[in-house]
């Protein structure tokens, strides 16, 4: 997995063959792409050899139910219940092992290394995480820690996880909307999901003190620069970080060490001072000043605008045209 040189299928199969129904997703030998079925809204978030990927996963329970194939690969699927999961028939490794039903808002961790399987009978609405070895291996390089061995929820299928809960709404709405959201920002949530993971289920645990400071002085001016140059296009944080000389966990710490703000914060206030300044021109429609600063829609724009500034686009631009 580490190479991403494979091809990597997730189906769901109906068991009967007049209902039968098979959703995949080939990987075609691209580390960054999405591991999930197709039809399914994911965000991935590039590492330097692999990619860390979300997807809100609820297919349709047709007759006697679904059988859920995760063909064996060196990762770990991170599951987060958004609705009560109910007891199903599970095998790991060919081996038959019954699953627990798991209460609305638990985690539950499994490798797929062991070739799981599911039988489900039931509706269910779940988070799907898929975080891949060569991802875990590039978080605990970073952080000066020994590599994690596996994935383990704590308590099985009952574990509780009050970061994934805090996140839980969050995660839904920027998958549901994920054109709303700066990559920066999908970039710095999911790698540090994949770091909570490894601290909180993977036992990581720094050997060394981390590195402390903030940016040098070049390294701020062109991650500024960068920043500032791609308001209307998608820059990811490994993008970023990599101008910079330096590793994305690093770069995001010295970053706001640096400038009191995360990147995608950064990315924010370049957004709104360029706004304010297309704002005092009135040959430019809301709608044309909302593209040109890299907001989804007009909307988007409103809403952004109006939490940092305190008014509209619009209120804010009458009373500057004509104070």
């Amino acid at each position: 997995m580490a190479n991403g040189n494979h091809t990597s299928l997730f189906s769901v199969a109906h068991p009967f063959p007049e209902k039968n129904m098979r959703i995949s997703h080939a990987s075609g030998g691209q580390p960054n792409a999405p591991r999930f079925p197709d039809g399914s809204r994911a965000l991935v978030a590039p590492t330097r050899e692999s990619a860390v990927s979300l997807t809100r996963f609820a297919p349709e329970i047709i007759g006697d139910g679904v059988e859920v194939i995760m063909p064996a690969e060196d990762a770990f699927i991170v599951l987060y219940q958004l609705r009560e999961h109910p007891a199903h028939d599970f095998w790991l490794d060919g081996k038959f092992v019954p699953a627990d039903g798991a209460p609305r808002a638990t985690t539950f961790a499994l490798s797929l290394a062991a070739d799981p399987r599911a039988q489900i009978t039931e509706p269910f609405d779940k988070l799907m995480l898929h975080c891949p070895r060569a991802a875990l291996d590039e978080i605990a390089e970073e952080a000066g820690a020994c590599k994690v061995g596996a994935l383990t929820a704590p308590q099985g299928w009952q574990t509780k996880d009050p970061v994934l809960e805090q996140a839980e709404r969050l995660i839904v709405k920027t998958l549901e909307e994920p054109e709303r959201s700066s990559k920066l920002f999908i970039d710095y949530m999911l790698l540090g999901l994949n770091a909570h993971f490894a601290h909180a289920y993977g036992g990581m645990r720094p050997i060394k003190a981390p590195r402390q400071g903030g940016l040098a002085p070049w390294q701020e001016k062109r991650a500024k620069e960068l920043i500032a140059a791609n308001l209307m296009k998608e820059i990811s944080l490994q993008d970023v970080a990599g101008e910079c000389e330096l590793s994305v966990s690093y770069f995001s710490r010295a970053f706001k060490a640096s400038t009191k703000q995360t990147p995608h914060g950064w990315l924010q206030r370049c957004r709104i001072e360029r706004a304010r300044d297309l704002l005092q021109r009135p040959d430019l429609s809301l709608g044309e000043i909302a593209i040109a600063c890299g907001f989804a829609d007009q909307s988007h724009f409103t809403r952004t605008f109006t939490h940092h500034i305190g008014s509209t686009p619009g209120l804010w631009r009458r009373l500057r045209l004509t104070g």
